[in-house]
């Protein structure tokens, strides 16, 4: 199983597990294809679908192929993308790390900005 992190926009993620291996699911997307339901019911246009490590995250639009790679995450940005690829929802997270969910979701958005951009920013 692979767990898949789509990013519709910039509100919104939607947790996955997937029963294709990640470099599959990478190409199927990236192929123009939508192996997934969540995926089927996306608005039209291209997805991107970026391997890191055993996960896959899938962004409408373009993204530099090596935004992951790049991108320097802050501590925080890092555990809350680690416990969602893990099941947890935005809740959960908030409650886990002693956080409100609107600063959760501030995290989850500068993650989606920096795989978008591919920006490396100064810590």
């Amino acid at each position: 199983m692979t767990p898949l992190l789509y990013l519709p926009d910039d509100a919104t993620v939607i947790q996955l597990e997937v029963e294709l291996t990640p470099a599959e699911l990478s190409a199927a997307v990236n192929a123009g294809m939508r192996p997934v339901a969540a995926l089927k019911a996306a608005p039209p246009g291209k997805l991107t679908a970026i391997q890191a490590g055993s996960m896959v995250i899938v962004t409408p639009g373009e993204m530099k192929s090596s935004s992951v790679e790049k991108a320097v995450l802050s501590k925080r940005e890092a555990q809350v993308l680690e416990l969602s690829t893990r099941g947890l929802t935005i809740g959960e997270i908030a409650l886990l790390l002693h956080l409100s969910r609107r600063t959760v979701n501030y995290h989850f958005s500068n993650v989606k900005e920096r795989l978008r951009t591919g920006s490396i920013p100064v810590n």
